[in-house]
This record gives structure tokens, sequence and C-alpha cells, in this order.
């Protein structure tokens, strides 16, 4: 595991070329490129959800997703290494954007005089023909851990082995921000698509971690009226933003829009959600704001006895739902632009100007 200067700048060349393109950072791509440039040959990668429920395995052939005949299911309730890793990430509120080094030796967990007997030991050598490890954790509540592991025979990993790992950590961690950052550009221009031909007037787009991604300026206007003026602080911080857990709740489904009541001021909120192979979800919400005497005055015409086609009426719904343009879209089996363009007359049949103004009509 000894490695120069010039193996960092490869692996890290390599991960910002695959950013461009792929669909997920952690995947047999990564686990190949820690071979190459740091001969890390024994790794497996492990997925979680953001409450510790394990989801999958990646090694070099590929996804193994969690079911009753997974190998780690029956282990699952024993696996102290990973129940700790979790809890020390919940403490600290890990996220993407952690690059300080996360390195747990299993036998330190468990401890020395114990491990060699522990249940977790026999777990490695009937599944891997190993007996000690190392965990990399990353991302949300430490959902992803880069596992490595060693026969007896090799020995348990040591003090200069750590540290090397260390270096190895940072420079993962450093490739997998810049994809999350890079990720979440498309992510934010496929959003504000979405609001733009909402014709919604205000907006703010937030991760699940509680930062915001993005705002325009009619929305920080709305909010300093409501939190006053250091609110423009807390949306430029790359912190969490403390007042959005109460804001969001539990908003967890991207079948309903959640509605909230402010100081006069309707926030709408909408979840997007981007899913990945190895089975993790990143949540990310989308919240439009109007005035309450606004929207009810633009609402507060002729009861709803528009005349719409049964597919806009069955576009207008989904819309009601909380639904994307590209959710509907999917669940009517036709393109982006066709919902568009449904969503366009039932404007302009309704004479209303977004997707707010919409649902205020249909609940008459």
């Amino acid at each position: 595991m000894n490695f120069k200067d010039a193996d960092q700048m490869n692996f890290l060349s390599e991960m910002s070329d695959r950013q461009v393109s792929a669909r997920q950072f952690f995947s047999h791509v990564l686990l190949d490129s820690l071979d190459r440039n740091f001969g890390l040959r024994n790794v497996l990668i492990s997925c979680f959800d953001q409450e510790g429920n394990f989801l999958s395995w990646t090694d070099r052939n590929g996804v193994l997703l969690s079911s009753p005949e997974h190998p780690y299911t029956r282990f699952a309730s024993e696996d102290v290494v990973s129940r700790v890793i979790y809890q020390d990430a919940v403490k600290a509120r890990l996220t993407y954007t952690n690059v300080n080094p996360l390195i747990y030796r299993a036998s330190d967990v468990i401890g020395q005089d114990v491990y060699d007997n522990s249940s977790y030991a026999r777990f490695l050598e009937e599944n891997f023909g190993a007996h000690y490890s190392v965990i990399l954790p990353f991302g949300t509540n430490a959902y992803i851990h880069i596992f490595c592991y060693k026969s007896m025979e090799e020995g348990d990993f040591t003090d200069r082995e750590i540290e090397e790992l260390k270096k190895i950590y940072v420079y993962v961690a450093h490739a997998y921000k810049n994809f999350k950052r890079h990720e979440q550009v498309k992510i934010i221009s496929t959003i504000q698509d979405e609001i733009i031909s909402s014709h919604e007037n205000a907006y703010l787009i937030t991760d699940d971690n509680m930062h915001i991604l993005g705002y325009n300026q009619t929305a920080l206007d709305y909010l300093t009226k409501i939190l006053g003026s250091s609110i423009k602080d807390q949306l430029i911080t790359q912190e969490p933003c403390p007042w959005l857990p109460f804001l969001l709740g539990e908003t967890s489904s991207i079948d309903h829009v959640q509605t909230r009541v402010i100081k006069g001021y309707i926030f709408k909120i909408y979840t997007y959600e981007q899913t990945y192979q190895h089975g993790i979800i990143d949540r990310y919400h989308w919240i439009t704001l109007s005035q309450e005497a606004v929207a009810a005055a633009a609402s507060g015409g002729p009861k709803f006895s528009v005349s719409l086609t049964p597919t806009e009426e069955k576009v207008a719904e989904l819309l009601c739902a909380g639904l994307t343009y590209q959710a509907a879209a999917d669940e009517l089996v036709v393109s982006y632009h066709t919902i568009k363009n449904h969503v366009q007359n039932i404007f302009s049949k309704c004479g209303v100007k977004n997707r707010y103004q919409l649902y205020q009509l249909m609940k008459k």
C-alpha cells in the first residue's frame, strides 16, 4: 500500500473525468481505481440508508442488493462495528462535505483481547476468507463504507497502514465532494426548469441535509419579511440552515406536495429523489412561496367547472399531488414535452398562473 504523489494525481484525474458522465461515484470503477493507484485489492463497498439499514454490497462483479438470502442479512444485528460508525456519524452530522479522515479498525472497535473469537471475525472468515478489516465511512450518516480486509496470515492493519489509509480517505473524500457538487448542478438545473415551467415566482432548492442549494430574489424578499434581514447570510453559507428542519418537517415522499402557512406566506414543498443502483436514495426539495392573500385572490374566481379533456384532468391531478413534470410523464408513459404542453393548456383554460393556483381551484 505504498504510493507516490503521482498515484494521488492519477486517482483524482480519473475521478474528475468520471464525474461528467457517471451515474454514481461508489461503484466497481472506484474499486478498480483504488487497486490501480493505491494497491487496495481486498476492498468492498457497503451501502446503508440514512437510518443505518443495510442496502447492498458492491464488488468488482457488481452490486448485490439486500435480501433475506444476502450473507449480511443474518449478521446485521451482530455488526457492532457498523453500528458504532453510524452512531458516531449521526452525532457528528457527517455529510458528503466531510474531508477529514475517518478510519475504523474493527479490532479496535470490538477490543483487541476478544476480537479473534468475535462473531465479526467469524463473519469475515466465512464470507471473505479474511480476519481483519478497516472501514472508511462517507456520506450522510456514514451510509457508504469502503471496507478493506486482510487474512489472519497477513495480520491486522498496522499503524503505518492506517496512516496511509487516512491519506487515501482524503483523496476519495475530495473526489466524492466534487462529484456531488457536479451532480447537484445538474439536479438544480432540472428542478429550476420545472419551477420555471410551473410559472412560480419564488422558490428555494434544498438537499436533505438542510443546505440551501438555490433560491431567487423574490424568495429572498419574502423570507426577509418573515425572518428578518439576517436571512441572506443563512442562504449563502455552506452550513445547514437552522430553520429548514422546522419547515420541511417529516417531508419524505414524492407522491404528495406538503403545505405550510407561516406569517401569511404559503410554502409548498415538493420532493425530488435521486436514486442509485446500490439502493441509496438522496432527496432534494424545491419549495415555492406565495403570499396567502394574493394566492387566495387569484383563486377566488369562479368554481372549478372548466372543461378539461380526460388526459388534462389526469395531468392536473398529478400536478396537484406534487409530481414533477418528468414524474407525471413517467406515470402516463408520455414525454416531458407532452406534459408541458398539457400544463400550458390547463393553465390557460383554468385562468391560473401556477401550480398552487391550480391546486386551490381544483379544491373548490
